[in-house]
């Protein structure tokens, strides 16, 4: 018991560890040595690897794509930054990879955006800010031409001039686009006018007549005099074509179910005018009821005195009577009002004198007018109906041409169907002409045989295939067969003859000399044969070159 006490007085007696080392005064010599390794060798593992510069920053998805492609293959180490897109290289490779990807035409969007001008110094002028922004809206522009598919880089040059107070004075922008396309790729009519809209809408006051598109090669793509309203632009041949088709295709569709379509020829000419007017008129209307017109201003007066001398002038009737109303250019009356009073409470003698002005507002109508370009002026149209089938008096059916009063019918429908105007000008003719087609069941004379595409070809593939087989037959005759002849033939062993003279022996009742002499012949050149063959082969193994030149003789021979 009295050891356990001790040991317990002891542990707690010894200091900790912490507390050693807190003792321990070359404590804080030994992290501040740690800290300082720790920190050299960070140092030189950041100085041994390569130092990162920027390549290119401000790209775009598909530049940048081809950039890492091209880098990837030229083994050059990259990093991204400012959200991907900017790419950093080594510092030492930033100008030989430039020069490299500046050969291979990279990048293609390598113009500035409005992001030029989130980076305004302060103080910057206004000439300069000019600058910037119309550099940040043409490359805006080109950005989105380049999202064509068929557009692989475009620029833009804008020519904004300065604003002026004096409406004379004022010039209106213009546009010039340069376009390089794909190889093999090509932009339609319709693409070219949509890139037009596309820079006239985004700069103001910029009319598409003045914006101009030029491809790669130098071709100017955009027709200014068409744009304009040129009569030669292709849209409007076009939109008279389409006007004209529409009132065929009325006219054929209301009359295809009474005389079918096949015996009706349609054709409308259209005048169509594309002058675009602007009118604007101002009209009076003429003075009218007073009691019904707007006031614009109203002036009264009045005078009055008392005790003053009568009425005076030259004696006679008209000085002694009021002065009439008198009507103003407009019906507005200035009323002058004199009144006498002389039965007055005091019996004096006065006068009143009233004076009114008013003004009414004058009736005026501005109307401003513009007329739409393709307004149709005339129709001219003509229709062609074929004799129909009817029997005739012995029942045979043959053309016959329709009553007046269903050409009538017709002529009505087809005025109907075409909205003929008297006002207008229009112009229809309606006629019943038997067609010349030619019935079905005539058999149309058809092209000589040599002509006959058909018989040619069949003619050519025969003559192939037999001059194949021609081929085939002088091989075989020349080649093939020579060599087979020179092969010889296996013998016939003996045990084999006699059993089929056997078989037939047996098969025979009757014994036949002729069948013997036979096997009996054969038996013997099978002998001689067998004979000849042994005495070759021991001829050809004596003497080898005497057998070589008797095969040679043979192909001689035979060649």
């Amino acid at each position: 018991m009295a050891t356990a006490d001790t040991a317990v007085a002891a542990a707690e007696a010894k200091p900790g560890v912490l507390e050693q080392l807190r003792a321990n005064p070359r404590l804080p010599l030994i992290v501040g040595v740690a800290i300082a390794v720790t920190l050299l060798v960070a140092m030189a593992m950041w100085s041994m690897g390569p130092s990162y510069g920027v390549l290119f920053s401000n790209l775009n998805d598909r530049d940048g794509g081809e950039i890492i492609a091209k880098l990837e293959q030229m083994q050059v180490p990259y990093e991204f930054a400012g959200n991907g897109n900017t790419i950093m290289v080594p510092t030492d490779m930033i100008d030989r990879t430039r020069l490299t990807l500046a050969g291979e035409g990279l990048p293609n969007g390598g113009g500035v955006g409005f992001e030029l001008m989130d980076n305004q110094s302060f103080g910057i002028s206004q000439f300069a800010e000019h600058v910037n922004y119309k550099r940040a809206l043409e490359g805006e522009l080109a950005r989105s031409i380049e999202s064509m598919d068929a557009v692989a880089k475009a620029r833009v040059h804008l020519a904004i001039p300065e604003s002026s107070v004096f409406v004379r004075e004022r010039e209106k922008p213009s546009a010039s686009i340069v376009l390089d396309l794909y190889r093999g790729r090509a932009l339609g009519e319709g693409q070219v006018t949509a890139i037009v809209n596309l820079v006239a809408s985004s700069v103001t006051n910029l009319p598409t007549e003045s914006v101009t598109v030029v491809d790669g090669s130098g071709k100017l793509l955009s027709d200014n005099a068409a744009t304009a309203g040129n009569a030669t632009d292709g849209s409007q041949l076009e939109y008279v074509d389409r006007i004209e088709r529409s009132y065929r295709d009325r006219i054929e569709s209301i009359l295809a179910p009474i005389v079918g379509r096949d015996n009706i020829r349609a054709r409308v000419v259209a005048d169509v005018d594309f002058s675009s007017n602007e009118q604007t008129e101002e009209l009076y209307a003429p003075n009218g009821d007073p009691t019904q017109a707007a006031i614009r201003s109203e002036q009264r007066s009045a005078t009055r005195s008392n005790g003053g001398p009568g009425t005076g002038g030259v004696p006679g009737a008209l000085s002694n009577q009021p002065s009439p109303e008198i009507d103003s250019p407009i019906n507005n009356k200035n009323t002058t009002t004199t009144a006498n009073n002389n039965n007055n409470a005091e019996g004096a003698k006065g006068s009143t004198v009233s004076n009114a002005t008013i003004n009414y507002e004058v009736n005026r109508t501005i109307r401003h007018t513009r007329e739409q370009s393709g307004q149709v002026q005339r129709l001219s149209a003509a229709v062609v109906v074929n004799y129909p089938m009817q029997a005739n008096a012995e029942g045979e059916m043959q053309p016959m041409p329709l009553a007046e009063e269903q050409m009538n019918q017709i002529k009505s429908l087809v005025r109907e169907a075409m909205g003929f105007s008297v006002a207008r000008g229009d112009s229809l003719e309606v006629i019943n002409m038997p067609f010349t087609d030619q019935p079905e069941n005539v058999v149309e004379p058809g092209v000589p045989w040599w002509q006959d595409r058909q018989l040619i070809a069949m003619v050519e593939s025969a003559v192939k295939y037999l001059l194949l087989a021609i081929a085939a037959w002088i091989v075989w005759r020349r080649l093939v067969k020579p060599l087979l002849d020179q092969v010889p033939r296996a013998p016939v062993r003996l045990a084999d003859a006699k059993a089929e003279a056997g078989a037939v022996a047996e098969e025979s009742d009757e014994g036949n000399e002729d069948l013997r002499a036979a096997i009996e012949a054969g038996r013997g050149k099978r002998r001689q044969q067998d004979a000849l063959l042994t005495t070759t082969r021991e001829a050809a193994k004596n003497d080898p070159k005497l057998v070589a030149a008797i095969i040679k003789s043979w192909m001689h021979s035979n060649a």
